[in-house]
């Protein structure tokens, strides 16, 4: 039978289920050899350690893999681990990928659909028939909806990148209802397509990992290059606004150091930072949470130099 799922794991558990490997090192000891392992399924991810490695594992485990595993659920170091006792690779009718790799909670029908209904918002007709380039063809727009918008951090999940681009266009035209001034057509195009060079950044097969172009061109290279091609099929599309376009990708990570070419310099690009930044929080918080139970104090996060606090069931 078939174990629980890794976020409802405790001490003692029996696990008899089927994982990627995320992680995979042969380590040496005393008594010689052992394979260091992170596992992972549609709920979380954990360490495992099999400290009697068979041939497989030493040689032909590799990262990427889905694996059957059996073992038990043990405990280092205050965190809890898999102690594996078999482990071997699944054949493709033993497992389905909805079990293996998190998903967003909308379905692509509700996300195409947010994505739509903010197109049909936008008024200039430049921009609106750019738009409508990337969403008519239909390998790009289906790559759109399954890619993830992070390896790990925030929206790590199938369908996380367009989750996290309606949320941004959405949350950014909240913000333009109290400033007359702010073009919402910049804001709706930066929201939705400021991340969309993830399509190619990060693969997404078994677990979410950058793929050679991610960490050699990146994400925003990889989109200011679609929008200069794509733009090119509108005709008479104007240069100035094209500047604009291509600024609100390029400048909406906020600063060099983060990974901007340039910063924000026009007031809708400061908006698409500052959303990006609170729609990125705020899903990895909402994960950090949901792992925590939803009440108490949460791990250190070193990617916020903090703990984090969620209210206790009925605490006022």
């Amino acid at each position: 039978m078939e174990s629980k799922k890794i976020k409802d794991f405790v001490v003692e558990d029996k696990v008899e289920g089927y994982f990627a490997v995320r992680k995979r090192e042969v380590r040496e000891f005393t008594r010689g050899q052992f394979v260091s392992l992170e596992l992972g399924d549609s709920t979380g991810r954990i360490p495992a350690v099999m400290w009697d490695p068979d041939q497989f594992a030493l040689t032909e485990l590799d990262e990427g893999m889905v694996v059957k595993v059996r073992g038990a659920v043990t405990e280092y170091n205050n965190k809890l681990q898999v102690t594996v006792s078999k482990i071997r690779l699944a054949t493709d009718d033993e497992y389905q990928l909805e079990a293996i790799l998190p998903h967003s909670t909308q379905s692509d029908e509700q996300r195409q659909a947010r994505i739509l209904s903010l197109t049909e918002k936008v008024e200039n007709a430049y921009i609106k028939s750019l738009l409508n380039l990337f969403w008519s063809d239909k390998s790009f727009l289906a790559q759109y909806l399954r890619a993830a918008a992070g390896k790990l951090w925030h929206h790590a999940y199938i369908g996380g990148l367009s989750e996290h681009s309606a949320n941004v266009a959405e949350l950014a035209l909240r913000v333009a209802a109290g400033y007359d001034y702010l073009n919402k057509d910049y804001l709706i195009f930066g929201g939705l397509m400021h991340d969309a060079g993830k399509i190619r950044s990060y693969s997404s097969e078994i677990v979410i990992d950058f793929t050679d172009e991610g960490r050699l061109v990146d994400h925003i290279a990889v989109c200011d290059n679609w929008i200069c091609e794509r733009s090119k099929q509108v005709e008479g599309f104007p240069e100035k606004l094209l500047f604009k376009l291509r600024h609100l990708i390029l400048s909406h990570q906020g600063e060099r150091a983060f990974g901007s070419p340039v910063v924000p310099m026009i007031p809708e690009a400061f908006v698409l930072y500052y959303c990006d930044e609170i729609d990125s929080k705020m899903g990895a918080i909402d994960r950090i949470r949901q792992r925590q139970g939803g009440e108490g104090w949460s791990e250190y996060v070193k990617m916020l130099d903090r703990f984090l606090y969620f209210d206790e069931k009925g605490e006022q």
